[in-house]
């Protein structure tokens, strides 16, 4: 299972769908579907909107990589967006369970 999220990481950003260039960045909601959400939206990776990681914890896993997920180097973001993107996603509510009784 390992290896399969490690070469699925590995595809996405040798097709550009993990990793984006700098300067798109700039509207982390817009960004966080094809680029991080990818993965952690769809029950890939752990969620981690709602759960108020630490922005230097988040910019650390982005710039290193973790197991299976790959780092984003300053070519890809550079360091002021990466800050608004930690910022924004340590502040992201938890999304709607649509299974969620009302």
């Amino acid at each position: 299972m390992k290896s399969a999220l490690m070469a699925l990481a590995a595809g996405l950003a040798a097709s550009g769908a993990a990793a984006q260039s700098a300067g798109q960045w700039q509207d982390p909601p817009k960004v966080w579907p094809a680029s991080c959400g990818y993965c952690h939206g769809s029950g890939v990776a752990p969620e981690l909107r709602g759960r108020r990681l630490p922005p230097g914890l988040i910019v650390r896993a982005m710039r290193h990589g973790m197991p299976g997920m790959p780092a984003f180097h300053p070519s890809e973001i550079d360091d002021r967006e990466l800050a608004q993107f930690t910022l924004w996603l340590s502040r992201t509510p938890a999304p709607r369970d649509p299974e969620a009784k009302r």
